[in-house]
Formats: structure tokens, C-alpha cells, sequence
């Protein structure tokens, strides 16, 4: 009925036809590694796409497990960004909890950064970052916000250079420092592009109003490219 190619769920023949299905059928046979997969997958999503809210219940429910605590590639990856979440949700106003949850997270990525730097360097100082950021410690919030750029920048980490930037782009909103803002979500929107998400990088456009600053930018550097 379509091409298996373009429909993930193809090749199970209709038994499981979408992502509810297959966590229906998962938590039927308490298959709990595909049930933290599935809410694994949101969180990615739903943090990428800086819904925080849900990217916050979707680790939660994927943390419910035992397994979610075994070794495995998704793990640092989802202990970083939990973080980053824990942090934003507390800036909100969402709970006192969200502070200590981020505070967990940081710390255990402060004992993988000691196994490997080059790998975990940036994400513990965005973690600071957010840390100051959610303390009121401006000056070193900062501060750490410029360093995991350049950390991210000079280990060629170009998407977490964007979430950095747009990290600091969102704090300094909040103290009302709107121009350097912007100059922090233009650059994540580059950053962004460079790396080929383009969804994320035009959600981020619409959110913070860039079109107009983009398609001024944009021309200019292209013919700034040709005359070289």
C-alpha cells in the first residue's frame, strides 16, 4: 500500500503501522528497551525543537525504566540535554526541583568530562552556563556561555556552537539585553544551517522574528563569497 522505503513501519506488514502502535505492542510484551526508545525519540525531538515542557515529561517517562540507566550511546546525550531542560523549566517558574535536577545533571557530566574531554568539555561549561544563568550570577553566566562556543567551535561540535548561542540568546532575552540577543540566535541560526537542520533552524527564525536580519545578512555575505 506504500513505498517501505519512506515508511519505517512498512516492513512489519500492517502488524504495526505507527509510533503509538509500536508502544502499544511494546508495553504489551514489556518490552521496556523499545518503551524508552520510543520516549527517548520524543525527547530528542520535543528538545530540539525547544518544547521543553514535553521533552521534560518524555525523559521523565523514559527515566521510569531500570534500563534507562545502562550504558548506551543515547544516554549522554539525554543527561546533557536533561540538564540544559532541567535549567530552562526552572528559569520559568516550573519548581524549585528543576534547579536540583539540573544540578545532577551537571555533576555527571563533570565525571565524564574526565574520561573525555574533547567529547563532554563544552557540554559541562553549557551546563555552568545555565547554572549561573539560574542562580543570577550574570558576569559568569556570561562568561561560560562565550567558552562552550568556543570549546564546541574549536572541537567541531557545530550544533552544540548553535545551541550554546541559543542558550545565551534565550538568558540574555530574559535580562533584556535584546541586541546581543539577537546576535546570539542569528549565529545559531547559521551554526544550525551549517549543520543541516533546517526545521530547527526555521522554527528558530520564526521564533525570535530573524527573517528580516537573515535576509539582510544573507545577500551580503554571498556577495562578500563572490568577490573573494
Amino acid at each position: 500500500t506504500g513505498d517501505k522505503s519512506s515508511n519505517p513501519y512498512g516492513v512489519l506488514n500492517g502488524i504495526i503501522c505507527n509510533k503509538q502502535s509500536l508502544l502499544a505492542d511494546a508495553q504489551s510484551k514489556m518490552n521496556f528497551q523499545i518503551v524508552e526508545a520510543v520516549h527517548l525519540q520524543k525527547f530528542f525531538i520535543s528538545f530540539w525543537m525547544g518544547e521543553y515542557d514535553e521533552a521534560a515529561e518524555a525523559s521523565d517517562s523514559a527515566m521510569s525504566f531500570p534500563c534507562s540507566k545502562m550504558p548506551k550511546v543515547e544516554l549522554p546525550h539525554h543527561m546533557f540535554y536533561r540538564g540544559i531542560v532541567a535549567f530552562q523549566l526552572y528559569r520559568e517558574g516550573k519548581g524549585e526541583n528543576w534547579l536540583k535536577i539540573g544540578d545532577e545533571m551537571r555533576e555527571q557530566v563533570e565525571i565524564w568530562v574526565k574520561n573525555s574531554k574533547s567529547i563532554f568539555e563544552n557540554k559541562l561549561i553549557l551546563l555552568k552556563a545555565e547554572q549561573f544563568a539560574s542562580t543570577c550570577d550574570v558576569t559568569a553566566a556570561k562568561e561560560s556561555y562565550e567558552l562552550s562556543i568556543k570549546v564546541a567551535r574549536d572541537n567541531g561540535y557545530i550544533h552544540e556552537q548553535g545551541l550554546a548561542y541559543e542558550c545565551m540568546g534565550i538568558y540574555l532575552t530574559s535580562i533584556v539585553e535584546v541586541g546581543e540577543a539577537e546576535r546570539c540566535f542569528l549565529s545559531a541560526h547559521k551554526c544550525y544551517m551549517q549543520w543541516g537542520a533546517m526545521a530547527k533552524a526555521d522554527k528558530l527564525r520564526k521564533d525570535w522574528n530573524l527573517s528580516s536580519r537573515i535576509e539582510i545578512i544573507e545577500p551580503s555575505t554571498t556577495k562578500h563569497d563572490r568577490d573573494e
